[in-house]
């Protein structure tokens, strides 16, 4: 511990903020490409080499976020991060990513982490397609489809597996429950 308020006393002339590492931000899953995660201001006097700042290491890997920039303004380096046009977040495939942040400043580096929260969005419901099958395939149902067959199967995300089924007596579409049914 003493260590690491040595660590921090050296760098605080030379980095005003790598998010006080190790920093923890929340994202909601409807985020998409381009969104700014977070802005990072950086003091740093020597000129060259430039300073920089480098995305070292994303945990799990994944594509979904930009090499950060780094911009001069008003005497103070001020870094962003964002979203890449290939991130699609998904709080139930992973709802957390780690990165490896470096800072570099004359002779002085600094690195640390940030951990990206993905949050649930309940109102952001990913749909595959209408009646799309694994492989992406219409379904196609025949005519002669007798009731009370499965036609297909509903992946609704954190709920469990429901079924579909042709209502005998109305001739309609209902879930398993008994709920009721779509005309």
């Amino acid at each position: 511990m003493v260590l690491l308020r040595l660590l921090v006393f050296l760098f605080a002339p030379v980095v005003s903020d790598l998010c006080s590492l190790p920093c923890f931000i929340n994202v909601s899953e409807s985020q998409g490409p381009g969104t700014i995660l977070q802005f990072l201001s950086f003091n740093c006097s020597s000129y060259m080499p430039t300073p920089t700042l480098e995305l070292l290491n994303v945990q799990p890997p994944t594509t979904f976020f930009n090499p950060p920039s780094l911009a001069r303004w008003q005497g103070t380096y001020v870094g962003k991060l964002t979203l890449s046009s290939s991130a699609r977040l998904d709080a139930l495939m992973v709802n957390h990513y780690k990165l490896q942040l470096k800072f570099t400043c004359g002779n002085h580096v600094m690195e640390g982490s940030l951990s990206v929260d993905v949050q649930r969005d309940l109102s952001h419901i990913q749909c595959a397609g209408q009646f799309a099958s694994p492989a992406g395939e219409m379904i196609q149902v025949p005519e002669t489809v007798t009731p009370g067959a499965r036609l297909y199967t509903l992946l609704l995300p954190g709920l469990e597996l429901h079924g579909a089924q042709v209502s005998p007596e109305h001739g309609t579409v209902g879930d398993r429950m008994g709920v009721g049914g779509w005309r």
